[in-house]
């Protein structure tokens, strides 16, 4: 019996213990419910305030104006930046360079009105979408033949380089052997007939001569920068082309290690921002340049602007000016994109040689860098380098014209030394700014190799012989090259170039055959 007892107890104690058990567990599940009801309650809340809350901003937003373009941007509930700093940067960057430089293709007409709106497919877009770039077109070619007209910049190395005497002197003898010849009144002309008698070299042409050299002066140049227009409108207008900024995307997320990518997109901001401001100061500089030209020339008197007066040659003149701001926003924003994009590839390059030298990233991550860099630079050698090379042949032949034209000058005006030393240096600078961009990408290029045969001599962790010899022929044999006229643009060309300029119009002046008898140097 007592076995019995004692053995009734224990199921006893247990029993109680395995209700206390089940207590237990219903508390915990009660509590549990508890807070998911709570937080129900709270998600539901937040719900109806954030939808009330957008109701009341889309309602804000639409009583402001029913016209009006709403750009929706992606942003943080809280409107403040995102903790991630590289999403963060990568908007700033969209703000602050690509919206300016999408302003600029809006104003050359290689970007539509509304691409960003809402309302991009209404009729008024349509209307300016349609008009606008018949419009651009029609100013361009009204500069290209006003400057044939106007035989602009004065760029006849022969006669445009004499002195005031010596033009005096010439006028003053075609006047004494035509004498017998018996002119007809400006007013007996018609425009047509002016437009001709400025180009060509009739007999009853009057002093100044008519323009030379029209072809190669004008006509080519003029038919270049056309072709870089029109495959300008195709890449960006009908192909809608947005190549710089999946690599600026690309660039940002990954250029550099985690420990100064902050500082280091911060930097690239500013130098793009700078790009932009000194693209901003050339174009004004051009504008600038052609008003020294008008008077240091004292508003050259053409046969044709004598007959039209002069309200009608201020007229012309304006329209002229406007063409001439939009026909160079196309070289800049031809040159600005190419410039841009070989500093993002400066930018990517520098980072892969940093993770390689710190040896922080695997050979077969480095591999698809180096492939990714190659595609990004074959993008780049692709229709953005044609257009650049088409608008460097006008800048290089400008600029030789002008330096020719300054070394060459007898004129002793002080303002006429000032417009021809100020011409060259315009289109100079303009110049050398791809072939410089260009051959910083192709030097950084070089340096990966140079990386790789230190690895293979000094080795890379976790990797054999192997793998080393692998990844130096990949390398060696991947050409990583920035190119302008398809030519890679090294910095010894560049240099070599230059020292050889330099040479030749040393020893020019030296022996005289250049500049005046009397220069000082």
């Amino acid at each position: 019996m007592t076995h019995i007892s004692k053995l009734s107890r224990y199921l006893n104690v247990g029993n109680l213990i395995q209700e206390y058990l089940k207590i237990f567990i219903l508390e915990e599940q009660l509590s549990n419910d508890e807070t998911k009801d709570v937080t129900k309650e709270k998600i539901i809340n937040m719900s109806h305030s954030g939808e009330h809350q957008e109701l009341q901003n889309a309602s804000d937003m639409s009583g402001e104006s029913y016209t009006s373009a709403i750009r929706v941007d992606i942003a943080d509930l809280d409107g403040e930046d995102s903790l991630n700093l590289t999403t963060t940067t990568l908007r700033r960057c969209k703000q602050q360079i690509l919206r300016p430089y999408w302003r600029l293709l809006l104003l050359i007409g290689w970007r539509g009105f509304g691409r960003e709106s809402i309302n991009s497919g209404s009729k008024v877009y349509s209307f300016l979408n349609t008009v606008y770039p018949v419009f651009i077109v029609l100013l361009l070619w009204y500069v290209y033949i006003y400057e044939i007209v106007a035989c602009q910049w004065k760029l006849n190395v022969k006669k445009d380089t004499k002195s005031i005497l010596q033009t005096s002197t010439a006028a003053i003898t075609t006047i004494s052997v035509n004498s017998t010849h018996e002119y007809q009144p400006l007013a007996t002309y018609s425009p047509s007939d002016l437009i001709l008698q400025n180009l060509s070299h009739s007999k009853r042409s009057l002093p100044p001569e008519a323009c030379e050299h029209v072809i190669t002066t004008y006509v080519i140049p003029n038919i270049l920068h056309f072709v870089a227009f029109v495959m300008g409108f195709v890449h960006y207008r009908i192909h809608e082309n947005e190549q710089l900024y999946a690599i600026m995307e690309k660039v940002f997320l990954q250029a550099t290690p985690l420990s100064n990518r902050a500082s280091s997109q911060h930097r690239m901001i500013k130098k793009l921002r700078l790009f932009q401001v000194l693209g901003a100061l050339w174009v004004l500089s051009t504008l600038i340049l052609q008003g020294m030209y008008e008077w240091a020339f004292d508003f050259p008197k053409l046969i044709f602007f004598q007959a039209t007066g002069k309200t009608v040659h201020w007229v012309l003149f304006s329209i002229e000016l406007l063409g001439t701001m939009v026909l160079n926003s196309v070289s800049l924003a031809v040159v600005a994109n190419y410039v841009t994009q070989c500093e993002m590839m400066l930018f990517y390059i520098r980072g892969l040689a940093l993770r390689l030298q710190e040896k922080s990233s695997d050979l077969r991550n480095a591999m698809k860098d180096v492939l990714s860099v190659r595609q990004n630079l074959s993008v780049l050698n692709g229709p953005m380098a044609r257009m650049t090379s088409l608008i460097c042949v006008i800048f290089c032949e400008l600029t030789i014209i002008g330096i020719s034209i300054l070394v060459l000058n007898k004129n002793d005006l002080p303002k006429i030394w000032l417009y021809r030393t100020f011409f060259p240096v315009v289109f100079f600078v303009m110049l050398c700014f791809p072939l410089f961009q260009a051959a910083r990408v192709n030097s950084v290029c070089c340096r990966i190799i140079k990386i790789a045969l230190e690895m293979r001599v000094f080795g890379y962790k976790g990797s054999s012989q192997l793998d080393l010899d692998s990844f130096m022929n990949f390398v060696s044999n991947t050409k990583l090259r920035a190119k302008l006229f398809h030519i890679p643009i090294m910095p010894a060309y560049l240099i070599t170039i230059i020292v050889l300029s330099c040479l030749v119009l040393l020893i020019l002046f030296q022996t005289s055959i250049i500049g005046p008898i009397n220069y000082w140097f």
